[in-house]
C-alpha cells in the first residue's frame, strides 16, 4: 500500500458526525475526505467513510478514539483494517 493512498479509518451513519470528525482531523493537520457524504437522505442507513492517507491512518484513528469527537447517540465504528504502508 502506498503511503499517500486513501484508506478508510472510521465509518459512521450520520452525516453530521462525519463532518464533525472531518473538521477535527483537519484541525489536527490530518488531511481527510468523506466517502458517501452525499447520501444525507439515507442517514442512519448507509455508511459514510472517513478517509485519510495510509501514513496517517494510525494517528487519525487514535485521535478519533481519544478525543471522542463523535456525538454519543450516533452509530460509529473504527475500521478494523490493518494499515501497512511498507511495500
Amino acid at each position: 500500500m502506498e503511503a499517500d493512498e486513501p484508506v478508510t479509518v472510521y465509518t459512521v451513519n450520520n452525516p453530521y458526525e462525519a463532518e464533525v470528525i472531518k473538521t477535527a482531523l483537519l484541525n489536527e493537520g490530518i488531511s481527510c475526505q468523506l466517502d458517501g457524504e452525499g447520501q444525507a437522505g439515507l442517514s442512519d442507513i448507509l455508511e459514510i467513510g472517513v478517509l485519510v492517507r495510509a501514513r496517517d491512518a494510525d494517528r487519525a484513528l487514535k485521535f478519533i478514539q481519544q478525543s471522542q469527537v463523535t456525538p454519543s447517540d450516533a452509530v460509529s465504528q473504527p475500521n478494523a483494517e490493518e494499515y501497512d504502508t511498507e511495500e
